[in-house]
């Protein structure tokens, strides 16, 4: 209810003998505060009706008048009703123009119409408004329930509720990044926060912008709120995947390339929104320890908005444990890590990568890359290019046969230990120490194993070339296997 509804009632014959400022008849009515006390400012609340007969205030002082509309205003109380009667036959000219000056609306209750009258007809209309709220929430409520019910996802949830309140609606996780959001904010720059319920480790909150009143937001989407907590956490806890057909056919298509051709994976691209001769980006986040799966999936599905508002194409894929992004440029935009970096700040428990190539043909390889480095805790660029890569780009099945009849000596069960040697030899550029460090065996058996591998292959491991062979080698037969 509101002071334009009170002052437009008939049956109480109320006249608005002051409007006061722009906006101010719009102002809801919270409750009725009956007094006579020359300062009641202490007592009262925000948007409180004052009703008056003005016994203690017989002045005809305006400063004393100008005083008591100014605390008034102070609180603020939505406006002044002013019963005339015994003390006050008509209303006070000092009242008037205070009420003017500050822009505080004044009202005439005539002396037939009691405050108890006037008291019981606001209440009743403020209980039967907050019950059509109630009424309204819960019905919104039982409708996102069955839209729910019915395998409606979040996003067409949040649809409902912005549709229905005519505000932007928008969920925040537990550092106030926004994961999704609907509708727009037309009513106005107004911002209400609501939290969701939630018992677990995660937080996350309602923004409601645009609203042109905050009151009917509690009792309205109260019900609804537990209703997307709920929808929320069963999409983070779920283990159905939220990627698209496309984008997951495209991405599995990326990790096993050497058996698609590239029409295909060009076909694929193209089905998926991307253009395949323009440059691309890729993000991989996967734990770099004990991560819950619903804390990954939402930090995943932080970087993904952020990274929507700053690139025009971005698809997703998720597997355990891991998920992959990619992203084509829009006409303008930030750098790929800066803007990974600004939705992973708070994550230090995760391991991102970030890549990036020229065209469609070398991302399969950036892809494996950017896999390989998955683990290490924070965020980090991957390197153009490594041996891995090197060997996973050569092609032909008479370079993987040259590389077995290399290393065929070692092959065998009796020399495991002496293949395992080698990699550990090479690895470590042929220092000594560290090699001895991760095979926990002494430095003169060591020796004697380099020794025996030099006998086997009938090559001279002091020589660089003939490490850089079989170390190509070694990879070669791994990646062929």
């Amino acid at each position: 209810m509101r002071v334009a509804d009170l002052a437009a009632d008939s049956a109480l014959n109320i006249r608005l003998a002051v409007p006061g400022s722009p906006g101010r008849l719009a102002r809801p009515i919270a409750w009725c505060a009956p007094t006579e006390h020359m300062d009641p400012t202490p007592f009262l609340s925000v948007n409180a009706l004052l009703l008056t007969n003005g016994m203690g205030l017989n002045v005809k002082d305006y400063r004393i008048w100008d005083a008591y509309v100014e605390r008034l205003m102070s609180v603020p109380v939505s406006g002044l009703v002013f019963g005339l009667g015994a003390a006050h036959r008509e209303l006070p000219p000092g009242l008037v123009k205070a009420c003017e000056a500050h822009g505080l609306p004044l009202l005439e209750l005539p002396p037939e119409v009691p405050f108890i009258q006037v008291m019981r007809h606001v209440d009743q209309l403020i209980a039967a408004e907050r019950y059509a709220e109630l009424r309204a929430g819960w019905d919104l409520a039982d409708e996102c329930t069955r839209l729910a019910a019915g395998g409606h996802s979040l996003a067409q949830v949040l649809e409902r509720v912005a549709t229905t309140i005519r505000a932007r609606v928008a969920v925040l996780d537990h550092n106030g990044f926004e994961l999704m959001a609907a509708g727009t904010a037309g009513g106005g720059t107004a911002r209400t926060i609501l939290s969701l319920p939630s018992g677990g480790i995660l937080r996350f909150r309602l923004a409601i912008e645009g609203i042109k009143s905050s009151l009917v937001l509690q009792p309205l989407l109260g019900p609804v709120a537990a209703v997307i907590a709920m929808q929320l956490s069963y999409t983070l806890g779920s283990r159905s995947p939220l990627h698209s057909r496309e984008a997951a056919r495209l991405i599995e298509a990326l990790y096993e390339a050497r058996g698609t051709p590239a029409p295909a994976l060009r076909r694929y691209a193209a089905e998926a929104g991307f253009e395949p001769d323009r440059e691309w980006g890729v993000v991989l986040i996967g734990g770099a320890g004990e991560v819950a799966p619903a804390k990954l999936r939402t930090i995943a599905w932080r970087v993904r908005v952020g990274l929507q508002a700053e690139f025009g194409t971005v698809r997703f894929m998720e597997e355990a444990g891991l998920t992959t992004v990619l992203v084509q440029r829009g006409e303008a935009g930030m750098e790929l890590m800066e803007a990974v970096q600004k939705s992973f700040q708070d994550a230090p428990e995760l391991s991102a990568v970030v890549s990036g190539c020229g065209n469609l043909d070398e991302l399969p390889l950036v892809l494996q890359l950017a896999r390989r480095r998955v683990g290490e805790p924070g965020l980090h660029q991957a390197p153009v290019a490594d041996l891995a890569g090197v060997v996973e780009g050569l092609p032909g099945a008479g370079l993987v046969a040259m590389s077995r009849r290399l290393l065929a000596p070692l092959m065998s069960d009796g020399g495991t230990a002496l293949r395992e040697t080698l990699e550990a030899y090479l690895r470590y550029s042929g220092n000594t120490r560290e090699t001895c460090r991760e095979l926990f065996i002494h430095r003169n058996t060591l020796t004697y194993r380099l020794r025996k591998i030099e006998e086997l292959l009938r090559v001279d491991l002091d020589d660089g070339e003939v490490r850089a062979t079989c170390l190509l080698a070694l990879r070669i037969v791994a990646a062929g296997t």
